[in-house]
């Protein structure tokens, strides 16, 4: 019987090189995981410049994948079937899932699309090596309406299909494993703070990759592409970190006190302990992530707002934390009078804070200690205008704060 300490250390089977035509009939039935594979990103021009490379035989790189099948079997052989990541693998292979793609995601989907005739060629005069060895250059041109893998002249198919991949594939390897390799292999990639903090084995990843699906159609109107970068959860991981920990109240003393956001909290916030188990703070956040998502639809439907509004992202983020707070925004009513209020002191120019004579506008184009204290001075006096209540804390932020 395999060890518990054995069973945690990723194995993988030896380096190995795959024509592509073989690597589509073995590797077709994968999955990037959200949490351990960025999005596929490629744009029009990224996909045309390595169809080329491709071509030139100038494609680099490995693919690192995890054979679920055979993880699933060594689980089972180690007693691990109760675990988490026997879970997570069994649910991906029920699907008819047989591996996980790591490393490698946009360059695969591009290959397989290519060969099933799922991508169009851009139209124009390629050149292509022949010969590996000898370096033989030829061309072939792709005219319109003609513009798939099989249409392609049987020499350029046949050099295509004979293109090598480099595979590395690990049988034996946890959820913990996986979020491990995946940072390993990305260390020499300039991934951002967000990029990282997904590949977390924290319910909090899971908790925002949950809310940013849910959430999708704000992100939309706040962002061009939420999905690139994971821009749309790092808004959400800002909203979050500025409610639980950048503002909170010390319940000895009743102060305010504020830590900021920074790349920094935001990774203490996915190492902190999650939302206690029954207290209903899970709930609470989220489900006013979505109302907030309704209230801000609404109001561009009604006139209240424009959609340029929308990319003035600090707005509706400073939104959400007046709808979180106690005695804070509860009907849609409100959520439009503390829009409308918050323009107007977003137009304030002569209002201004701090030694650098900031105005509230300036200061929600950053969430420093400073810059949160200006605004939730700001937000507080709406609040109180509003909900005709001052603004004010349960106790489960300064609690969160203690439990993290």
């Amino acid at each position: 019987m395999q060890t518990n300490k054995n069973f945690f250390i990723p194995l993988k089977e030896p380096i190995s090189l795959l024509d592509y035509a073989y690597l589509l009939q073995k590797y077709r039935k994968y999955s990037a995981p959200e949490q351990f594979q960025r999005p596929v990103a490629w744009k029009s021009e990224d996909r045309k410049l390595f169809f080329s490379s491709i071509l030139m035989n100038r494609a680099e790189g490995t693919f690192v994948l995890v054979d679920i099948e055979q993880c699933l079997d060594r689980l089972e052989y180690a007693g691990q079937t109760s675990s988490d990541t026997y879970k997570f693998f069994k649910q991906y292979h029920n699907e008819g899932y047989k591996y996980f793609v790591l490393d490698g995601n946009n360059r695969l989907t591009f290959i397989i699309s290519l060969l099933v005739d799922e991508y169009n060629i851009p139209e124009g005069r390629y050149e292509f090596i022949t010969d590996e060895l000898n370096g033989n250059i030829s061309s072939f041109t792709v005219r319109k309406g003609k513009q798939k893998f099989s249409d392609l002249p049987e020499r350029v198919q046949r050099v295509i299909r004979n293109r090598k991949a480099v595979m590395s594939v690990y049988s034996q390897i946890t959820l913990e494993g996986m979020s491990e390799v995946f940072q390993n292999v990305n260390s020499g990639v300039p991934l951002n703070g967000q990029e990282l903090r997904n590949a977390y084995a924290s319910v909090w990843a899971e908790y925002v990759r949950s809310l940013s699906h849910e959430i999708a159609p704000l992100l939309g109107l706040i962002f061009n592409d939420h999905v690139c970068r994971l821009r749309g959860q790092e808004w959400i991981v800002d909203c979050l970190d500025m409610t639980l920990q950048g503002i909170t109240t010390n319940q000895i003393t009743n102060e305010v006190q504020f830590a900021g956001v920074s790349q920094n909290t935001k990774n203490k916030l996915y190492n902190s302990a999650f939302f206690a188990e029954d207290s209903g703070d899970e709930e609470f956040y989220f489900d006013k992530f979505v109302e907030l998502m309704d209230f801000v639809i609404r109001m561009i439907h009604d006139e209240i707002i424009d959609k340029k509004v929308m990319k003035q992202k600090a707005k509706v983020q400073n939104l959400y934390w007046m709808m979180t707070t106690t005695n804070g925004i509860e009907t849609y009513d409100d959520a439009c009078a503390a829009m409308s209020k918050q323009e107007i002191a977003y137009a304030d120019k002569n209002r201004v804070f701090g030694e650098e004579d900031k105005t509230f506008r300036q200061c929600c184009e950053g969430m420093s200690n400073e810059n949160l204290e200006v605004r939730y001075e700001i937000l507080s006096e709406i609040l109180a205008e509003v909900v005709g209540k001052p603004a004010n804390f349960s106790t489960l932020n300064q609690e969160f704060v203690d439990a993290g």
